[in-house]
């Protein structure tokens, strides 16, 4: 006590200045000391028990934890939060939370009788607002910011906890993975190539489908699949052997279309495919690999930014390069007579229109072959991808992209065969379920030996109420009856099998009567095809004489334009001559009329001379007589 009261005395009475003086560093110093220990202790104390994550949005732990804290009863519950109607995450998945605002009254499905879908109101906690959620025996502080670069922004998650170790985080994460991956098992991710940051974007997130959707020759299926896995299972195989672990596909033919159709009788979705890209999208939701699209003829394409962009793909994923043939070309046709180059009418277009296209084309793709080449299997391509190309015409291919080792397998989409059309038929128009069957029934294809049963596992059931025009549930053998009187009125590889699915959808309704109708509609096809030919023929004529008159009024142009060039000239030419000659004929002259005046200098007649000179040099005659 005495010895605080003497500390404090220099606030008291009267003292020695030099004594209070060290009294009061004294006291300073010990205030700093204390301060700074504290400071030291506290961060030690944080340092040793409290742990901090960040989750960039940039990167995939972000959506599992975001989709892992939406069903936290406490998420919904924040003081202080934003509403929203876009509670659809990044990546297709509803994020609902406990505290989000559902209507009482109205349909169960969310869908309103004009066919809009009624919008659900989301609680979102708000951005930079700490929130704290109790997680086996730990408290979980949470902040949720958002950054801002160069290039754009992207938010962060900020997870701090008191422990010891990281082992609570590890826990975390994997909950949150195992909960994003058992609600994502249903979709198949899509990322689009972006050439502006030379990145990929999330582009969607699209339902799986079966593999047994997919109407196809028998054997082209099982095929693909069963290359694709063992592909995906033969890495260590191709690292012993040094080859590199890349698979190519080459799918080319026909255009296909995909449909979507429902079996009202057991509220089941089936997709009925033929298309290239129908396939691949098949293929990803079978072997559960995301897609990634690249557009060849994107603007601000070219050989660097194609290689950044395979750098930064994953090692298992579908890389996917539509229409391969119009990769180097703007604006090219892609029926069966294009060779991929410009046509003649763009030659011959007004200047005006040729620069504009010029600019246009300055602006697109600057991609070449070589860069795709190097991209594809150079030293710096990546590896563990599944490399699927598409194309309608593989003649235009060049020999060099098309070979083994950058496409390994060929596969060839035809016009619809009697089989696929008998498939087809019998997924628009399902037979009516057994009595005794206790599971839904499936849409069934033309059987054949060894095919196995379609497997309905990972797929999503989607809830509806039946539609207002559904199709009558027919007897097994009557629907069995009808698809072979289909496909046997089919002609056999002519007619495309998007032709057959815009007929069936006509008449979905009316599966009798389809069958009845179809004569008279292939006949109806051949005529419209010949019509169609017919007045492409008569266009491309027309064209073609247009062009032909063009070029020869251009030409004459020309050549008028060079005689005229010519005539001028010569006339040009003789003018000069005539000039010259002039000039000649008047210094002659001048010359004589100076010898004169020195013959008649002093007389009458020197006079006279002497006017002619002045005449003669005042048209400014280079030549001057001498004096």
């Amino acid at each position: 006590m005495e010895t605080f009261k003497n500390l404090l005395s220099p606030f008291g009475a009267p003292s020695n200045p030099l004594s209070d003086t060290l009294k009061l560093v004294v006291v300073g110093g010990t205030i700093e000391t204390a301060r700074r220990v504290s400071v030291s202790a506290w961060n030690g104390f944080i340092d040793s028990f409290f742990l901090t994550a960040h989750f960039s949005q940039e990167d995939y732990p972000y959506d599992w934890l975001m989709h892992w804290l939406a069903k936290q009863p406490a998420w919904g519950r924040s003081r202080e939060f934003d509403i929203t109607t876009r509670s659809v995450g990044r990546h297709g998945l509803t994020q609902s939370t406990t505290g989000d605002l559902d209507e009482e009254e109205g349909d169960g499905d969310g869908v309103m009788l004009s066919g809009r879908k009624k919008r659900r109101v989301a609680i979102v906690p708000s951005l930079d607002t700490t929130h704290t959620i109790y997680y086996r025996g730990h408290w979980l502080r949470i902040t949720r910011t958002k950054r801002f670069q160069d290039y754009g922004s992207y938010a962060e998650i900020k997870i701090c906890v008191v422990a010891r170790n990281n082992d609570i985080l590890k826990k975390l994460v994997l909950e949150a993975k195992r909960e994003y991956e058992k609600d994502a098992v249903h979709r198949v991710h899509i990322y689009m190539a972006d050439t502006t940051y030379g990145g990929w974007r999330w582009n969607g997130a699209r339902q799986k489908r079966p593999m047994s959707s997919i109407v196809l020759e028998p054997g082209v299926k099982d095929m693909i699949l069963a290359d694709c896995q063992d592909f995906l299972c033969s890495e260590e195989w191709y690292a012993e052997r040094g080859i590199p672990f890349r698979r190519g596909y080459l799918l080319h033919g026909v255009p296909g279309r995909q449909v979507t159709c429902r079996s009202e009788c057991r509220r089941w979705l089936i997709s009925v495919r033929s298309g290239k890209t129908s396939l691949i999208h098949s293929l990803a939701g079978e072997l559960g690999l995301d897609i990634y699209v690249i557009s060849l003829s994107a603007k601000g394409m070219s050989d660097n930014m194609l290689s950044t962009l395979m750098g930064n793909i994953p090692s298992r994923c579908i890389l996917l390069l539509e229409d391969l043939d119009a990769a180097f070309t703007r604006g090219v046709s892609r029926d069966d007579s294009s060779t991929g180059a410009p046509t003649s009418s763009t030659s011959t277009s007004s200047s005006t229109s040729t620069a504009k296209t010029k600019d246009d084309s300055n602006d697109g793709s600057t991609l070449t072959l070589s860069g795709l080449l190097n991209s594809l299997d150079g030293v710096a391509a990546a590896e563990g991808r599944l490399l699927f190309a598409t194309t309608n015409h593989i003649e235009r291919l060049d020999p060099a992209l098309s070979r083994p080792g950058r496409m390994d397998v060929w596969i060839n989409f035809k016009h619809a065969s009697k089989w696929q059309a008998e498939g087809i038929f019998k997924c628009f128009f399902p037979a009516k379920p057994s009595p005794n069957s206790s599971l839904p029934p499936v849409a069934a294809s033309p059987a054949k030996p060894g095919d196995e049963a379609p497997s309905t596992e990972g797929l999503a059931v989607p809830k509806r109420k039946n539609a207002a025009h559904a199709a009558p549930l027919l007897s097994e053998e009557e629907i069995s009856d009808l698809a072979k009187r289909f496909a046997d009125a089919i002609p056999e590889d002519e007619l495309s099998v998007a032709a057959l699915q815009g007929y069936l959808l006509r008449n979905k309704t009316r599966p009798r009567e389809c069958v009845d109708e179809v004569a008279a509609w292939i006949v109806q096809e051949r005529e419209t095809r010949a019509k169609l030919k017919k007045e492409k023929e008569e266009r491309e004529a027309k064209e073609k004489k247009e062009a032909q008159e063009a070029e020869e009024k251009t030409k004459k142009e020309a050549e008028e334009t060079a005689k005229k060039e010519a005539d001028e000239k010569a006339v040009k030419e003789v003018s000069q001559k005539t000039r010259a000659h002039s000039a000649i004929a008047d210094t002659h002259d001048i010359v004589h009329c100076a010898e004169d005046r020195r013959k008649h200098r002093g007389t009458n007649i020197h006079m006279r001379l002497c006017d002619q000179y002045a005449h003669l040099t005042d048209f400014g005659h280079a030549v001057r007589c001498p004096r």
